[in-house]
């Protein structure tokens, strides 16, 4: 085989790169294609392109309106730092719609939209952002709200109040609080200033000039402060207990404390709430002695023996704060716990003769030892006819107990002839139905319709015809007492209310009440009641046809239970089995 000649391979040659010069410009002729094909047909027409940012916020490969929307969002909620002459710390810190600024990124993202002939060069996808067009958002003012912002903020005067550099304590050490200096500025410079604002997510910021009247205590003598007292207690603070030294650790102590900053100088006091489980562990303990007990009798409201027993002692957390406050100011060398004594517990024998002044004694002593406010009023209706009570003329709201008035409005009505007891009350519900369910099962709706129905002043007007003067639907709420609850029942069951034959009706429904856990649970016998509860108040007017005779006994109470309710019944009915 003969070799080529070098023109030969010359030529070949030549063909080879020509090839190949050919291949790779299709090649990348191919590439691009796709590339802007992508950057034409994957990228939304107005939107980002992929690593647009503006404004700080990353917005790339988003369509104009979701862009737009984030931004706007962003300038909403953005928080804009008001600063007063040189002062390093913001003096408020309003959203734009607190000072009537409305901020349009629309602009922004129109001039950033990735361009229609960026699309068609290739790799501009990777770049294109870098070039984008930086512009300003657009500003929207309401001018008369900027100005009740500043007149919310700073009156009629322009006057920021200088405050001074203190200290707090922040994982054991203390930390300085910059000062804020004060000063006099004229209002109408900030609201120019505010309404100039053109605030970015990147600066939002704002500074209006004024008269400066700097703090009088700034960052070195803060820091000075918290140098001294940080020596002063490197080796904590030492309480004498009964002999004894108890430390508070440094940093549990700095954690104690609060500081004010008066022109005189930084104070460090103890916070009482703060140091207070510290002193129940360990100085309560040692100091404590648990008090005795006196012993007393009573007879109705008269204390017939008594046997004191011996007073106890505990902490005076208030006098040991002040030892320790007075430590921390140098004022004193050493801190002692103080004490203070404890008055000796007092257990009650109580016993009551079968009197008024007696059942007036038992009720009284009753309800106040009870949680909850009361009140009470009790009368028999024969036999000795006792009368007693407890703050029976307060005012309560009544709760249900006020479908007893209606029910004896409508009753009335029926003895009339006004009201018929076929008339359609509520929900398809005759006035024999809704009557009865209004009784029997409190139910709200007929009690409603039929208070609407007589009128809330003339039902107030007919109860205080009966002697019910504190009994209301007047006012913002229906109110009544124990008193006049007591009266109306006492009267209903003597018939003085209505006709032998509604009284029986109404008696006859109250018999039947569905609610038993108050006076029912403790009498002894068939009671005819009704209750009412609402937000906390638990009320019981009741008729009780006890075998001692029958009485009534009505309790209004807020805060109180059906249990206390339950056992005051038991107890009055203990002292009229006495007699």
């Amino acid at each position: 085989m003969g070799f080529m000649s070098q023109e030969r391979l010359a030529t070949i040659g030549g063909y080879v790169r020509a090839r190949w010069r050919r291949i790779v410009l299709l090649a990348c002729t191919a590439v691009a294609g796709v590339l802007v094909f992508i950057q034409v047909a994957f990228v939304p027409w107005g939107g980002m392109a992929p690593y647009q940012r503006i404004d700080s916020v990353h917005v790339g490969g988003k369509d104009a309106a979701a862009a737009t929307k984030e931004l706007n969002d962003a300038y909403a909620s953005m928080k804009l730092a008001v600063y007063f002459g040189s002062g390093k710390k913001p003096y408020q810190q309003p959203v734009p719609a607190d000072i009537g600024l409305r901020v349009d990124a629309s602009q922004q993202v129109a001039a950033a939209a990735y361009a229609w002939w960026l699309r068609l060069v290739p790799t501009s996808l990777w770049w294109a952002h870098a070039v984008a067009p930086v512009v300003a958002p657009e500003y929207h003012r309401d001018t008369g709200k900027a100005k009740a912002y500043v007149t919310e903020k700073l009156g009629q005067s322009c006057d920021v109040k200088a405050v001074n550099a203190t200290l707090a304590a922040k994982d054991g050490k203390l930390r300085v609080v910059p000062a804020i200096d004060g000063g006099t500025c004229k209002l109408d410079d900030v609201e120019r200033t505010l309404g100039r604002a053109e605030p970015r997510l990147e600066s939002a910021s704002v500074r209006i000039s004024m008269q400066e009247h700097p703090a009088k205590i700034h960052e070195p003598e803060a820091k000075k402060a918290a140098e001294l007292l940080t020596k002063q207690t490197k080796d904590g603070a030492m309480i004498m207990v009964g002999g004894q030294r108890v430390v508070v650790p440094q940093a549990e102590l700095f954690g104690w404390l609060d500081f004010t900053a008066p022109d005189t100088g930084i104070v460090a006091t103890v916070n009482k709430d703060k140091s207070k489980g510290f002193f129940d562990r360990e100085l309560v303990s040692k100091v404590a002695i648990a008090p005795g007990t006196s012993r007393v009798t009573t007879l109705d409201f008269t204390e017939v023996s008594r046997v004191d027993g011996a007073a106890g002692r505990t902490l005076d957390t208030d006098a040991t704060i002040a030892a320790l406050n007075g430590w921390l100011a140098g004022k004193d060398q050493t801190v002692s716990a103080q004490t203070k004594p404890v008055p000796p517990n007092v257990a009650y024998t109580r016993t009551y003769t079968p009197t008024d002044a007696g059942m007036q004694a038992l009720i009284t002593q009753f309800v106040q030892g009870k949680p909850g406010s009361f009140g009470v009023s009790f009368a028999e209706l024969d036999g000795k006819r006792r009368h007693a009570g407890f703050e029976d003329a307060k005012t309560f709201r009544t709760a249900s107990t006020y479908k007893l008035f209606v029910a004896y409005g409508a009753l009335k009505r029926v003895e009339s002839g006004s009201w018929h007891w076929t008339d359609v009350i509520s929900g398809g519900r005759n006035l024999t139905k809704c009557l009865d369910d209004m009784i029997v099962k409190s139910d709200n709706p007929c009690g409603e319709a039929m208070l609407a129905k007589i009128g809330y002043k003339t039902l107030t007007n007919e109860l205080a015809a009966i002697g019910l003067k504190k009994s209301t639907f007047t006012k913002d709420v229906p109110e009544t007492t124990a008193g006049d609850l007591t009266a109306f029942v006492g009267a209903l069951q003597s018939g003085q209310l209505l006709n032998q034959s509604n009284t029986a009706t109404l008696l006859a429904a109250m018999k039947r009440n569905i609610y038993r856990q108050g006076i029912p649970a403790g009498a002894s016998g068939q009671t005819a009641d009704k209750v009412g509860f609402l937000d906390g108040l638990l009320h019981d007017a009741a008729i009780v046809y006890s075998p001692t005779g029958t009485y009534v006994l009505s309790v209004m109470s807020d805060g109180s239970s059906w249990g206390t309710i339950a056992e005051l019944t038991r107890q009055i009915e203990k002292l009229r089995a006495q007699g």
